[in-house]
């Protein structure tokens, strides 16, 4: 198991051993007392309402935190997701002008996702990390001060009066629960506020993510980025921008420039996260196999550590997706576990922007179209659909089909 999944996992249970603890020190002696409801039923609905309330008010404080922050820190506000309710920019051609739309949509994070884009070099990420905070401690103060006022017993008083204060102490749990994850120090299973604060406290990191930030927004918009900075200090931030520009060089047909941008950042590999090291180690095997064979591309394959290949087969990720079905394909000749690994791409376009499927599109093709030349019965038409986000209107997915008939294979299914 690597390292921030461990630590996500430690967390995970610290926060239900946290909910566990309110619940039967707080909220089950209240409902013994019968403060909460004359049944078994009330306190129950109680208790769910009172978890989706909280659930839902502190999420949005969260994000809320983020705008306001991005806004005073000197950010551009992109998009901003709160449980899969996404509000969302659209750009026109020349990107000046945008459209504010909503949509439901997957993310990246915990509970709720903001795309920023930095307005100039000197934007400052900090009002965007400290802002959420602030309204987190303001929040706790304030429900302090309620539940402490609130009288002690539902004699004298409305029974509604205790129910507020109970439903206020689920609210403040939850609170807590995400100030912990979203402030712990460290790197977790998704990238959180708090190991962004202690990366951030170095200046390289502060202009690489800024950097990245303004890649991604351009992506995000429908921009070609045609420079990208390369970084010589290697940092998880400066090995995620130099990674990006390896991968513009290889779609731009540059392939030893690309892989001599990944192998720097490998020969700093003590500096960066294992989950960093693990998309470097798995693009490089990706560009490998594409630009020197199958044979090289099996050899760094198997030079994997078996945390690592078993992370791979599992899929988890674009990387891992898109070498485990070159790995599989041309080593094992299966198309099963092909389109095994290639269905799973569906699932990760969702948390991606439309400018990032198209790039992300581009790179699983390149593998659809290397298994076609190795033996076209590895493929076949739904996995194309799969790899081309389910559009047949688009021209990928109709020059991909047209290079699978051409190679002589079947149509599986009706169109």
């Amino acid at each position: 198991m690597r390292k921030e999944d461990l630590i996500s996992d430690i967390l995970y249970l610290a926060m239900a051993a946290i909910v566990l603890l309110v619940g039967f020190l707080v909220i089950q002696p209240a409902i013994n007392d019968g403060l909460l409801g004359r049944d078994m039923g009330q306190n129950v609905l109680f208790i769910l309402i009172a978890l989706i309330i909280g659930i839902i008010i502190n999420v949005a404080l969260m994000e809320i935190g983020h705008l306001i922050g991005a806004k005073i820190g000197g950010y551009k506000i992109l998009s901003t997701n709160i449980l899969g309710f996404n509000f969302y920019r659209v750009f026109d051609k020349n990107s000046a002008k945008s459209q504010l739309k909503f949509r439901f949509k997957s993310f990246n994070g915990l509970s709720g996702e903001t795309i920023i884009e930095p307005k100039k070099e000197s934007s400052n990420p900090f009002f965007y990390i400290f802002t959420p905070l602030i309204l987190f401690l303001l929040e706790f103060v304030a429900m302090y001060f309620v539940i402490s006022l609130a009288p002690q017993n539902s004699e004298t008083f409305f029974e509604g009066i205790q129910i507020v204060k109970y439903g206020l102490i689920i609210s403040t749990t939850i609170a807590g629960c995400i100030v912990l994850y979203d402030y712990f120090p460290a790197k977790l299973d998704t990238l959180n506020d708090g190991y962004r604060l202690i990366s951030l406290s170095k200046k390289i990191n502060i202009i690489a993510y800024n950097e990245k930030l303004k890649n991604d927004a351009n992506e995000y918009k429908g921009i070609k980025n045609t420079e990208y900075k390369i970084f010589d200090e290697i940092t998880d931030f400066t090995a995620k921008v130099n990674l990006d520009a390896a991968i513009n060089e290889f779609l731009d047909g540059k392939n030893e420039e690309s892989l001599a941008i990944i192998d720097k950042c490998l020969s700093d590999a003590s500096k960066i996260s294992h989950s960093t090291k693990t998309t470097l180690l798995l693009d490089k095997i990706y560009i490998t196999y594409l630009t020197k064979g199958s044979e090289e591309g099996t050899k760094l394959f198997k030079e994997l550590d078996q945390e690592t290949n078993e992370y791979v087969k599992k899929c988890k990720d674009l990387e891992s997706i898109r070498v485990y079905a070159l790995y599989i394909g041309l080593n094992e000749k299966s198309q099963s576990e092909v389109k095994y690994a290639i269905t799973k791409a569906k699932k990760e376009y969702e948390r991606l922007t439309i400018g990032e499927v198209e790039k992300e599109k581009k790179l699983l093709l390149k593998v659809i179209y290397v298994l076609m030349d190795f033996d076209v019965n590895l493929i076949d038409d739904t996995i194309i659909k799969y790899v081309c986000d389910a559009n047949v209107e688009s021209e990928d997915y109709k020059d991909a089909l047209k290079y699978f008939i051409d190679k002589g294979g079947k149509i599986s299914e009706k169109k």
